[in-house]
């Protein structure tokens, strides 16, 4: 979209998103499909084009069927399970019948959730860059730097998806917890090399070398050389570094072919301190950075950004307290952390030479029970994540997400998690005449009411014995019951007061 620079850019916003890659645009797009209208800046004239990110997991295909958009995702080649540091875990394990999806590069995902967000209402404004901000008691008093010209914007919030040099972050002077690197890998979309289809990676005896088919006759490589020193963050990577590397670890000649980007990065880490300072907010890698094990961080941060977007979104239109915005930090914090536990663990295991060897063996015999298996690709995949929703000795499916084919509305057969397509959140009733239905009256547009049978899934049973739910809008179980009070108190907890 071409705006005059006056048009562009408005004096005053509710919301400023600083940052508009996958992060920027889906919680720009989730602002604008719960009523609000963000400005989303980005600093580069145009998407970078490069491939980067390379799949999605399941947790994310699950936010994309829930929101309707998933068959805008054409040519997602979907894989049949998930890998804890090269270890290969069927998807048989994974407690969702969806599967994890590669081969689907960054800049077309940006392609997607662009087009979403402009639909929505929320074009990127290119190229703008966040110079300074300045908290007002109501906001920020944001400079924001264009390519001709400097324009100050008065944002009652601001939310950095900025990465991980975030302007935000270091603007409101964020402590953040960094560990150093200790190995480092290069990357490069390559054409014309023949490299095997190895997405999970192999370990060999100098190194690790993951690679796979893009499309078009690309094809990336990672080359995890141990006998490389590190390099200084940010220095160019040659496509005669990267053969180089892959020669030395593989042992056999990688063909000339062409390389179309290179890079490299290491297993340094680093996470905030809080997720929010006040009015200005942290989401994806400007609040955490991690080793990319199982390609979990654009996932990761997708989530961050549709569990933050309908909170601020009811916050920003004053239909809830801004004590709400606390729940992003609560829930999302220990997800990260999580991630930064388990992308380190996976880097011991694969980016370590032969003296880690007996370790992976025992973990690749612990995955021979399913337990363990579970654990690990569910964690892998945002499956396992549980949220605290203010009930007292809540137990699943509180707090759990809601799968999808869980349940199947009677009136259309079609699945119940397709209707938070709409932004609203759920009550899901076993029964039209339930006493349930009553209590979300003064909240009718917000809650979407649906009758719905469950289904006979696997893994499905907690879910089968449970009464009525109410599902927030980013498709977590906020309350199962009977308890109708329960239920109006959970239903002012997480929407604010009645609007109707």
């Amino acid at each position: 979209m071409t705006m005059h620079a006056e048009e562009a850019i408005p004096s005053h916003v509710s919301v400023l998103v600083v940052g508009a890659g996958p992060t920027g645009l889906m919680l720009s797009a989730e602002l604008a499909l719960h009523g609000s209208r963000p400005l989303l800046i980005d600093a580069l004239p145009r998407p970078t084009g490069q491939s980067r990110a390379l799949g999605f997991t399941v947790r994310t295909l699950e936010v994309f069927k829930q929101r309707g958009i998933l068959g805008r995702f054409q040519g997602l080649a979907q894989v049949s399970g998930v890998h804890f540091a090269g270890l290969n875990i069927d998807g048989d394990h994974l407690s969702s019948p969806m599967r994890p999806a590669n081969q689907y590069p960054q800049s077309k995902t940006e392609q997607v959730l662009a087009a979403w967000a402009e639909e929505l209402g929320v074009p990127v404004r290119r190229p703008w860059a966040l110079a300074s901000m300045e908290p007002t008691g109501t906001g920020y008093r944001c400079v924001l730097s264009g390519p001709t010209e400097q324009k100050i914007v008065e944002a009652d919030y601001v939310v950095g998806c900025d990465g991980a040099a975030s302007a935000v972050r270091e603007a409101i002077g964020m402590p953040t917890k960094r560990t150093s690197p200790s190995v480092q890998m290069l990357l490069g979309d390559l054409r014309g090399c023949g490299l095997p289809n190895e997405p999970f990676g192999v370990k060999h005896e100098k190194g690790m070398v993951m690679s796979a088919p893009l499309g078009d006759g690309t094809e990336r490589v990672i080359v995890c050389d141990f006998s490389q020193p590190m390099r200084p963050q940010g220095t160019p990577v040659t496509h005669a570094e990267i053969k180089a590397a892959y020669e030395n670890v593989v042992g056999t000649p990688l063909a000339d072919g062409e390389c179309l980007w290179a890079s490299s990065f290491s297993d340094a880490s680093s996470i905030v301190e809080s997720y929010r300072s006040g009015r200005a907010l942290l989401v994806g890698d400007s609040a955490h950075t991690h080793l990319p094990a199982g390609g979990q961080g654009m996932n990761v941060s997708i989530q961050d950004a549709v569990n933050l977007g309908w909170k601020l979104a009811l916050v920003s239109l004053g239909r809830a307290p801004e004590t709400l915005l606390d729940s992003y930090h609560t829930e999302r914090y220990p997800v990260g952390r999580e991630l930064l536990l388990n992308t380190a663990a996976q880097g011991q295991m694969f980016l370590r030479g032969p003296e880690v060897d007996p370790l992976r063996e025992v973990v690749r015999r612990l995955l021979n029970i399913r337990e363990v298996s579970i654990l690990l690709a569910d964690g892998v995949s945002g499956l396992d994540i549980r949220y605290d929703m203010g009930i007292p000795n809540a137990s699943p499916p509180i707090g759990e997400r809601l799968p999808p084919d869980a349940f199947t509305v009677v009136e259309t057969g079609g699945d119940v998690a397709e209707e938070l397509r709409h932004g609203s959140a759920l009550l899901v009733l076993r029964s039209p005449d339930s006493p349930a239905s009553s209590q979300v009256t003064p909240w009718r547009d917000q809650v979407r009411v649906v009758h719905a049978r469950p289904t006979k899934s696997r893994g499905n049973e907690e879910l089968a014995a449970a009464s009525d739910l109410f599902v927030r809008p980013d498709g977590h179980i906020a309350w199962a019951g009977t308890d109708v009070d329960e239920l109006s108190a959970s239903l002012s907890r997480w929407l604010g007061k009645p609007t109707a």
